[in-house]
């Protein structure tokens, strides 16, 4: 379908990274958010989603109904599952294990190298990360953008906009997740 014969065009295939390689850099929106713009002039916004489900109050499902019901016809947003390095349990031991004290035991001593030496060759643990991409449709879709950290933290799920470097970031691993 085109736009030239009155119908509107396609909507991009479901996966399509074609926002972020054609990416025109950043907009700042009316009330400071930065917004991608994309190949087509498009502004997109995105947000990274957790939530514990460990504690018993988080109820995702009803998180992800509310989301989807308080949008608006022909709104897009889309979310990503991306299993993402996560250098923070490693970093965490690592600290913890150059601070213990190095004992008159050889053995000892020889457990503490090891086990650093372990964590400093073995892969990165990874975690798995749903980030929110919303082309923005103007003004309109601001409020709404805005009261989500609201609307899903009543269940449990932290909403947190992605600044410009966490774009950038997202954009990085999406095509070059071994670095």
């Amino acid at each position: 379908m085109s736009a030239a014969n009155g119908q509107s065009p396609a909507p991009p295939p479901v996966g399509a990274s074609q926002v972020f390689v054609l990416a025109q850099g950043f907009r700042a929106l009316p009330d400071g958010t930065l917004a991608l713009i994309a190949h087509d002039g498009g502004l997109r916004l995105f947000a990274d989603l957790t939530a514990d489900p460990d504690r018993p109050e988080v109820r995702t499902g009803e998180a992800w109904r509310t989301l989807l019901a308080s949008m608006q016809p022909g709104w897009s947003l889309r979310a990503l599952q991306l299993f993402w390095p996560d250098p923070e349990p490693r970093t965490a031991f690592l600290a913890q294990g150059a601070a213990w004290a190095s004992g008159e035991q050889a053995g000892r001593q020889l457990l503490r190298e090891s086990l650093l030496l372990f964590l400093e060759r073995h892969p990165l643990p990874f975690m798995r990360r749903t980030v929110l991409e919303f082309a923005f449709p103007g003004d309109e879709g601001l409020a709404w953008w805005e009261s989500l950290p609201r609307q899903l933290g009543v269940f449990g799920v932290v909403v947190r906009p992605l600044a410009a470097e966490g774009v950038q970031a997202l954009a990085h691993h999406l095509f070059n997740p071994v670095l």
